[in-house]
């Protein structure tokens, strides 16, 4: 019988039925972990997945019925804190080690064989080594329980770091592996579970390590799993950065609240969206998630993420960066046009941005607004052309940006950042007037706070839309707020917050331009009536 002809045979065999005629090696696979595997609460018992995660393994373990190949690549467990995520990734570990996780054909009856890996080389990552224990523990006491039961069964070295498989012709490792081991390109691995990715950052190896242990997988035809609570929108980890949107070979499960729980709701509505969220995992402390939930201490965006599975932006992010992609707008803008202009300028190693804004909120770039220090091939290609020399802005470039935009538009105010370019201003400041151009400190925090405070609430409540520029709304997305040293809280009660770059160091020049844009277009004086430009004057026509 050809492979294809076993793909269509007997729709009522176990390992296809109510499937849509997709094998699986799931079915092995649970019942490997049910005969080896102890309760995690109860090592008495044996290891019986709710039937949501046995569903999960039946998914992962899904085969092409043409070919006999995994369906998935790589699988993504993004689920509410307390699901059970570690166990199950744990027990997924131990039988990539030991168990018939590997597709081995088709018996007589057309169904999948299951076999175990030859010489499998497991690896369960994080980035830190506490946060590697989250999985590693489970996987070492379910091995160890009972007397070491499982592990003497399956013929497995369990030790605290590293494992082996004991016996003549049973190569094999599973390890606990960490961003600050480097970045073990090359190593093999069958399998990896990376553990907790809405914690994996670029500025803590999470981003590289990531990418490492996927080509280390995938050039030995293995698989990874991912498990993560919601992320944080803006921090771009390594769970954010995976997507949102379905993905071909890769599996995605997740579950979220059915709406985004307010905390001025009744208690039995919460607790209602609480028991959608966690489904089957009875062991959720839900009367305690309740509690919390009740505390005013509790931070309500913190709930969202960890308890109803929702992505939020963050306490320290200063704007949504959902809000912020939904006031994207395509509009023309008049030459002519009344705006104030914001600049935020740089040497090297940060950006350059101009922007405008019209007295309505709308802030725009023209093309050649921005300039930003080339990276990775870009750079290398600028550093053969200009040997023995670094990458700095183009000075001339940006003065003629600026004559340019005092050219095509009524320019009622301008606020140069005045950090590097202080020559500069002053050339501005005698060609359109001291009065126009007002130097502005991005690093005066008494100057800052109620400008980026104001620019803030007009984000949260629509009033500040935008032409969506790539470079702007990546700064956006990247600018963090923090209270200035010795801040003290207003007469409402609010404290006072500036601008700053995040952990992962991103650049936020863009938004900084955005901001005193507004700030700009919010306080500029009306254009007078019949006001001609300073080129006009000047008797030169823009055309």
């Amino acid at each position: 019988m050809t492979v294809a002809e076993r793909a269509t045979a007997a729709p009522a065999r176990r390992g296809w039925s109510g499937r849509g005629a997709c094998p699986t090696l799931g079915w092995a696979v649970l019942d490997w972990m049910a005969e080896h595997l102890p309760s995690p609460s109860d090592p008495s018992q044996p290891l019986v997945l709710t039937d949501e995660q046995a569903q999960i393994v039946l998914d992962f373990y899904r085969l092409d019925p043409a070919t006999g190949d995994f369906h998935y690549r790589r699988a993504r467990l993004e689920m509410a804190k307390g699901f059970g995520k570690s166990p199950l990734l744990a027990a997924i570990a131990i039988a990539e080690f030991a168990g018939p996780v590997h597709p081995g054909g088709w018996d007589a009856a057309g169904e999948p064989v299951a076999v175990p890996v030859y010489d499998p080389k497991v690896e369960i990552a994080a980035v830190s080594l506490d946060q590697a224990d989250n999985t590693w523990s489970v996987v070492l006491s379910l091995l160890t329980a009972n007397d070491g039961r499982a592990a003497r069964e399956l013929g497995i070295d369990a030790g605290i770091t590293r494992m082996y498989l004991r016996g003549e012709n049973r190569p094999g490792s599973m390890k606990s592996v960490t961003a600050e081991a480097g970045t073990r390109e090359g190593a093999r691995v069958t399998f990896a579970v990376l553990d907790e990715t809405h914690l994996w950052l670029r500025s803590n190896g999470g981003t590289r390590l990531a990418a490492t242990l996927r080509r280390n997988a995938a050039k030995m035809d293995g698989r990874t799993f991912e498990t993560t609570n919601a992320p944080v929108i803006g921090l771009r980890s390594v769970a954010e950065e995976s997507g949102d949107e379905p993905v071909a070979g890769v599996l995605h499960v997740c579950r979220r609240a059915r709406g985004e729980p307010l905390r001025e709701w009744p208690p039995e509505r919460l607790r209602a969206e609480l028991e959608f969220v966690y489904g089957g995992s009875w062991w959720a402390p839900l009367d305690r998630i309740m509690a919390e939930l009740a505390d005013p201490a509790t931070d309500w965006d913190d709930a969202l993420r960890f308890y109803f599975n929702l992505r939020s932006a963050g306490r320290s992010v200063a704007v949504d960066p959902r809000a912020w992609d939904a006031l994207a707008r395509t509009r023309e803008v008049p030459a002519g046009s009344r705006v104030g202009l914001g600049f935020d300028g740089s040497l090297a190693l940060d950006s350059t941005v101009l922007r405008a804004c019209l007295a309505d909120g709308y802030s725009f770039s023209l093309p050649g607004w921005s300039w930003v220090r080339p990276t990775g091939d870009a750079m290398r290609a600028w550093a053969l052309a200009h040997p023995g020399e670094d990458w700095r802005v183009p000075r001339a470039e940006v003065e003629a940006a600026v004559a340019d935009a005092f050219a095509r538009y009524s320019v009622g105010l301008m606020r140069p950042d005045a950090a590097y370019w202080r020559d500069e201003i002053t050339r501005w400041q005698g060609l359109y007037g001291e009065a126009v151009v007002v130097p502005f400190d991005t690093n005066s925090a008494r100057q800052m706070a109620p400008v980026f405070d104001r620019w803030r609430t007009a984000v949260a409540t629509g009033s500040h839309t935008h032409d969506g520029d790539a470079v702007v709304s990546e700064h956006v997305r990247a600018v963090h707020a923090a209270h200035p040293r010795g801040a003290r809280a207003d007469d409402d009660g609010r404290v006072p917050s500036v601008p700053v770059k995040g952990d992962d160091r991103r650049k936020i020049d863009g938004a900084l331009a955005d901001i005193l844009a507004y700030h700009a277009a919010m306080t500029m004086t009306a254009a007078p009536e019949d006001e001609p430009s300073i080129y006009e004057v000047r008797g030169i026509a823009y055309v």
